[in-house]
């Protein structure tokens, strides 16, 4: 698999959003199926970032983790 293949499926991976199946259960990106472990490593650490980056930017500092789970609840 070539770098810039890889440097995709991390960020595809990386996203907040996740499918659920049909009980509702919430399912791993189809991206990270396909990385192998020292991606799924690097992967953790942009996710982190994202993290941080998104509750600077969010007025009360929620991540779009926090966003969606609340979104969920309410």
């Amino acid at each position: 698999m070539t770098r810039d293949r890889e440097d995709i499926l991390i960020e595809q991976a990386a996203s907040a959003f996740r499918e659920r199946n049909a009980s509702g259960r919430i399912q791993p990106s189809p991206a990270w199926w396909d990385l192998a472990p020292a991606d799924r490593d690097a992967l953790f650490k942009v996710q982190l970032e994202s993290r941080i980056i998104e509750s600077a930017l969010h007025p009360r500092g929620f991540s779009a983790t926090i966003q969606a789970v609340l979104a969920r609840i309410m």
